[in-house]
């Protein structure tokens, strides 16, 4: 990136601060619905946008929670979708098409409970189909919600805090 670039769009970030929690809530939501998490790389995303926000000497606490409180509703959709659905997920797309992914999903969870809703935040492509099987195998609402927003604070910090922090050090 060239200097005239980044130093262009470190100014308007400082300019325009308020943006960055609202673009950060909807990629944080996008990582927990199974088809647009495979377009939307929000792990890379939030390391960018944290470094370029930690750069324009912005609010970390404001992004980390608006990131968090996005995938925990994004998750918390997707459960619901497979407390709806239940069995019937498996016949909806993408999981008529790959059946193995759900089928996955299910096993880790009933091998490990709860424990598999905070772990599968962070284990890539099976992120957004844990809380679909969740659902789908009626976990209980408080305990996936405890779990699903305790991985969600984690998960944001994770992700936004190295870039920040080097942003910090950059500016």
């Amino acid at each position: 990136m060239s200097e005239s670039f980044s130093s262009g769009l470190i100014a308007f970030l400082q300019a325009h601060e308020w943006l960055a929690a609202p673009l950060v809530f909807v990629l944080g939501f996008a990582e927990g619905i199974p088809v647009i998490s495979l377009f939307v790389p929000s792990s890379v995303l939030f390391l960018g946008v944290g470094s370029l926000l930690g750069a324009a000497g912005g609010n970390f606490w404001t992004i980390w929670l608006s990131a968090a409180a996005g995938a925990t509703l994004g998750d918390c959709t997707t459960y619901l979708l497979g407390r709806y659905y239940k069995d019937e997920a498996v016949n909806l797309w993408p999981f008529s098409r790959y059946p193995d992914w759900l089928v996955k999903a299910r096993a880790f969870l009933e091998k490990w409970g709860v424990l598999a809703v905070f772990a599968g935040k962070f284990l890539g492509f099976m992120r957004p189909f844990m809380p679909v099987a969740a659902g789908a195998l009626q976990m209980h609402l408080l305990l996936f919600i405890l779990a699903n927003a305790l991985s969600s604070l984690v998960w944001a910090g994770v992700f936004l805090a190295p870039g920040w922090g080097l942003g910090r050090v950059m500016q």
